[in-house]
C-alpha cells in the first residue's frame, strides 16, 4: 500500500522544491484563501503545509473496516457492562452528575449520533489512541479545505499525474443528523430548523459560520447561539427567536456544567424531546478515555468475536484507568503503578476527560522526577495509563521563518463515524508528538488516491 502512496508524496514535494518562487506564491495564496474563507482557528489558519495528505484505497477501505468493527466492539461492551452505575462511576469514570444527565429519556437510539475516532499513523498503519464522542469538531474545517487545495494551480498540476477524490466530513455529518432526526426521533420537517449551540468565544466559531452557510445553502434555517441565550417555549427550543428543530450540541458537557445555572433553557428543552439534540447527553459513555481499558481487558472483552478482538489488537493500544491495581500486561501479571513507573519510556498518562493535548505526558520525554509527578496526579484524578503508539513519520516540506525545510512530521488521521458509517478524516500534522490544533498543529484535508 505505501509504495504508490510514497511516489505521490515524493512527487508533490518536488513540485515544491523544483520552483521554490512558484511554491512561495501558492505558499501565500493558500494562507489568503483560509482568511477569505474563515478557515481559522482563532485568527490563525489552520492550514500551513502547502501538500496536504493522502490515502491510498486499500488503506481508506482498512480505516473503514476497522472503524466499524471498534465501533461494534464498543456497542456490545456497553450492552454488556455500562447498565452497572459501579461500572460507569469506578471503571468508566463517570461522575455522579455525568450519569444522572446520561439517564435522561431520549428518542435518540445512539450513544453518539456523530463521532471522532482519533488514531496516529504508524510505521505498520494506524492505532487508535481514543474516540472523541462528544462533539467533535472540523468537519465544516475540512470540507471547505477539501474545496479550497483543489483550487490551488500546484494542485491542478498534481493530479494531473495522481488523479484523487475526496470525501467530505460536513456532507456525511449533516446527513446523518438529519437521518436521525427523522427516523429515530421522528421528526417531521423535511428541512428541520438548526440551532449550532457553544460559547460564542471559542477558537472555533469560524468553523460555526461554515456549517450555518452549508445548511442555509441547502434550505435550512440555521442559528448559531450562546447557551445561555437559548429559550424554551412550550418545550421548544428557540434560538434568536427561531423555533429550533435540531440542536447541534457543540458545547462540551463540562462546560454546560459549569453554567448551569445560567442556561436553564438549555436542560428544559432536553428533557421536553421536542427539540432533538445532536449529540444527546449519553456521550459521556463513549467519550472518557477510560472506554480504551475496556477494549483492551479480557475481564470486558470476553463478549466480543473473533473480528472485533483482531481489530482492537491490531489497532488499540494497552489502556488501564491509573490507580493501584493488579492486572495483565500482554498476558503477563502486573502491579500497575509499579509497573509503569519503572516503565515510563512505554507509556502515556492523561486525563480521563480533556481535549486539546491538555495534561498528557509522555513517558519517553519525561525524566523520573516528572513521572513520578505524572503518576501522583494521575493517581488522584482520574486518569488513564496507555501503551505508547510507534509513531511514523512523514517528511513535509514546511515553510518556516521565510525558507523551506524538510521536515519529520507525525500525522494524526481521525476519521468521523457517523452511525456505523465512516464519512472522511480529519488530518492534523505537527513537528512534535501532539498533533492537537489547540496544542498548536496544523489540519489538512485529506484526499484518497483513485489509482
Amino acid at each position: 500500500m505505501r509504495p504508490h502512496l510514497d511516489s505521490a508524496v515524493e512527487y508533490f514535494n518536488r513540485l515544491i522544491e523544483d520552483d521554490l518562487s512558484f511554491a512561495d506564491e501558492q505558499y501565500d495564496q493558500l494562507i489568503h484563501l483560509q482568511k477569505e474563507q474563515n478557515v481559522l482557528f482563532g485568527g490563525r489558519p489552520l492550514a500551513t503545509s502547502l501538500r496536504p495528505t493522502f490515502m491510498s484505497e486499500p488503506f481508506y477501505t482498512d480505516v473503514q473496516d476497522t472503524v466499524y468493527l471498534i465501533r461494534q466492539a464498543v456497542l456490545k461492551i456497553a450492552a454488556a457492562f455500562f447498565n452497572d452505575r459501579d461500572v460507569l462511576q469506578n471503571e468508566l469514570g463517570l461522575e455522579d452528575w455525568e450519569i444522572e444527565l446520561a439517564a435522561l429519556p431520549t428518542k435518540v437510539l445512539r450513544l453518539a449520533a456523530t463521532a471522532r475516532m482519533d488514531s496516529f499513523i504508524t510505521t505498520d498503519g494506524f492505532k487508535f489512541v481514543e474516540i472523541n464522542g462528544e462533539v467533535p469538531a472540523g468537519v465544516a474545517y475540512a470540507s471547505q479545505m477539501g474545496k479550497l487545495y483543489r483550487s490551488l494551480d500546484i494542485f491542478k498540476r498534481f493530479e494531473k499525474k495522481y488523479p484523487v477524490r475526496f470525501v467530505s466530513p460536513l456532507e456525511h455529518t449533516m446527513h446523518a443528523l438529519f437521518q436521525i432526526y427523522h427516523e429515530q426521533f421522528d421528526g417531521l420537517e423535511e428541512l428541520p430548523s438548526v440551532a449550532i449551540v457553544d460559547h460564542l468565544d471559542v477558537p472555533t466559531t469560524h468553523e460555526f459560520d461554515l456549517v450555518k452557510n452549508y445548511l442555509e445553502r441547502m434550505g435550512h434555517v440555521c442559528e448559531i447561539s450562546d447557551p445561555r441565550s437559548l429559550e424554551c417555549r412550550d418545550g421548544w427550543i428557540y434560538a434568536n427567536g427561531k423555533k429550533i428543530d435540531i440542536l447541534y450540541r457543540r458545547l462540551l458537557m463540562n462546560e454546560y456544567y459549569e453554567i448551569r445555572d445560567d442556561c436553564k433553557a438549555f436542560l428544559e428543552g432536553y428533557k421536553a424531546q421536542k427539540t432533538c439534540y445532536l449529540n444527546s447527553f449519553r456521550t459521556k459513555l463513549v467519550h472518557k478515555k477510560a472506554l480504551f481499558a475496556f477494549l483492551t481487558d479480557e475481564k470486558y472483552t470476553r463478549v466480543l468475536n473473533s473480528r472485533q478482538l483482531s481489530a482492537i489488537n491490531r489497532h488499540v493500544p494497552w489502556t488501564r484507568k491509573l490507580r493501584q491495581q493488579a492486572t495483565t500486561f500482554r498476558g503477563l501479571p502486573v502491579d500497575l503503578v509499579d509497573f509503569v513507573r519503572k516503565n515510563r519510556s512505554h507509556f502515556v498518562i492523561k486525563p480521563n476527560d480533556e481535549y486539546g493535548g491538555k495534561g498528557v505526558v509522555l513517558g519517553f520525554q519525561a525524566d523520573e522526577s516528572e513521572w513520578d509527578v505524572a503518576i501522583s496526579t494521575g493517581l488522584a484524578a482520574n486518569y488513564v495509563v496507555q501503551e505508547v503508539v510507534d509513531i511514523r513519520r512523514e517528511p513535509f516540506l514546511l515553510k518556516i521563518d521565510g525558507s523551506w525545510k524538510k521536515v519529520p512530521t507525525v500525522i494524526d488521521l481521525d476519521p468521523y463515524l457517523n452511525g456505523p458509517l465512516m464519512g472522511g478524516c480529519l488530518t492534523r500534522i505537527s513537528a512534535s508528538n501532539l498533533a492537537n490544533v489547540t496544542a498548536g498543529g496544523g489540519s489538512l484535508p485529506m484526499y484518497i488516491l483513485r489509482y
